[in-house]
């Protein structure tokens, strides 16, 4: 989609629609030029109260001229207008507007938002709710409709600081669009071995430093929870180390990439296992954030590490009462097999530790426990530094992808606390996503860590503003946002 900036009177606008937002209070000057160009309509909508600004609501008219529709989207009050309603305001129009086989529209931008503010959200609202995952379809493609142009109207006198957002906007929303196609793909596509040649492509298209490690590279170098993992499955496991040399002060991203999880011995109900091709989406958004960082040339050292590997039943596969040494040296009793992915981010966890990073950040759709603890609305968020969380905390409600602290308190390490080995894998149900947490905890060095666990938030059963039924990317957006305020004090 091509997103173009016009600077002049929309009147000289050639465009199929012209979509203008109104509050409730509007006033008879909010109305003066569009009543022109809709020789009266406007006003008519308005008088006869079939268009009252009230939030997403939305009124579209046939005009003659150059502007061929005049779409009307209701801002709601003006008090409570911000920069998250924006996005869900253009999203919902965007939407409209494709399904009624619009291939182009123009927004005038909204003037009570900063510029920059204004026009990012505009287009990462425009990008994200228009994401479509066909790429396996092969029959019906002709009859799908698709937006080939969005121009933002703006005033001049700002064009410096609304094209920063303009291109902010694209390089993260393309980042989270890559992020969904990689978790969106089958798992007979996306194996350890496809996310492993993923990020050697990202490090060769800007030029970072990508290594990867391989079964035996695995062995040697003692991540026995990957070992341990991946032993039920033909694909073998790969370790991926993904560097941004932006600056000196270093931050390390960790994604679990079980690229599926039946649940292995311990295998999962049928239903909705299909959904486990998304097990792998906290690797995917250290692939998407690091490469939307290296493109925004965010000054830190970045450090994506990604342990990925498949979860299955086999002869070989481990089991239930298995004892595996990590990374670390620490020891694991298997309790359950489908508690694996805290087996991986414990080795991926320690290894961070080469680095001496200022901060660690692991990303993982780990415990369905968060998911009922929080639904699918926030990210599930333990932290050992409470100057991170909050910055985090901060970043979630810029961005709309809220997080919610958890306590991580050391009385619950005794639900973890193994008979014959340093710890089990697995505690009760009760406080499931805490246990995880605490689990991850004896593995990380860095005193700044923050486990994000993004099983309620990673993908979605239903269509949303900015997020289509599938892969919702979630992660870049929220860790670019902590990454572009990272010296601004959280209090």
């Amino acid at each position: 989609m091509k997103v173009v900036l016009f600077t002049k009177d929309p009147g000289e606008l050639n465009t199929e629609a012209l979509v203008v937002g109104l509050y409730e209070e509007m006033h008879k000057d909010d109305l003066g030029v569009y009543n022109v160009i809709s020789e009266g309509l406007v006003g008519d909508l308005v008088n006869d109260k079939e268009f009252t600004g009230k939030f997403c609501k939305i009124s579209m008219l046939r005009l003659k001229g150059k502007i061929k529709r005049l779409v009307l989207v209701g801002l709601g009050k003006e008090k409570e207008f911000n920069v998250n309603k924006a996005r869900q305001v253009i999203a919902k129009v965007a939407v409209y507007l494709r399904d009624n086989s619009i291939k182009e529209f123009s927004l005038v931008l909204f003037e009570d938002l900063r510029p920059y503010n204004a026009a990012y959200c505009s287009v990462e609202a425009v990008k994200l709710a228009l994401y479509n995952f066909n790429h396996f379809k092969t029959q019906g493609l002709e009859d799908l409709n698709k937006v080939e142009q969005f121009t933002l109207i703006a005033n001049a006198n700002n064009f410096m600081e609304i094209d920063e957002g303009i291109r902010d906007a694209l390089i993260i929303s393309d980042s989270v669009c890559y992020v969904r196609d990689l978790q969106n793909k089958p798992s007979n596509v996306v194996t350890p071995s496809y996310l492993a040649n993923e990020a050697k492509r990202i490090a060769r298209r800007n030029k970072l430093k990508c290594i990867v490690y391989d079964k035996n590279d695995i062995e040697k170098i003692g991540m026995g929870g990957m070992i341990a993992v991946s032993k039920g499955s033909g694909h073998e496991p790969k370790f991926i180390v993904l560097e941004y040399m932006g600056g000196k002060e270093t931050i390390c991203f960790v994604g679990k990439g079980v690229t599926f999880d039946s649940g292995g011995i311990s295998i999962k109900p049928s239903a909705a296992m299909d959904e486990m091709k998304f097990d792998m989406s906290g690797g995917a958004v250290v692939l998407g954030l690091i490469e939307a960082a290296a493109r925004l040339k965010l000054p830190y050292h970045l450090v994506g590490l990604i342990p990925t590997v498949e979860n299955l039943p086999g002869g070989n596969a481990y089991k239930p009462g298995d004892i595996i040494k990590h990374y670390n040296g620490k020891t694991s009793e298997i309790i359950n097999t489908d508690a694996e992915g805290r087996l991986i981010l414990a080795d991926a966890l320690a290894y961070s530790k080469n680095f001496k990073p200022k901060a660690v950040i692991d990303f993982a759709t780990l415990t369905g426990a968060c998911v009922i603890s929080l639904g699918d609305i926030f990210t599930g968020m333990f932290s050992t530094d409470d100057e991170l969380a909050q910055k985090l905390t901060i970043a979630g409600e810029k961005t709309g992808e809220e997080v919610w602290r958890l306590p991580l308190h050391d009385k619950y390490k005794e639900y973890i606390k193994s008979n014959v080995a340093d710890l089990k894998n697995c505690g009760p149900r009760d406080g499931g996503a805490i246990t995880a947490a605490m689990f991850l905890k004896e593995f990380v060095d860095c005193k700044k860590w923050v486990h994000l666990d993004i099983a309620g938030t990673a993908w979605t059963t239903k269509s949303e503003p900015l997020n289509p039924v599938g892969g919702t990317g979630v992660g870049v957006r929220l860790a670019i946002q902590l990454l572009k305020y990272w010296e601004t004090k959280s209090n």
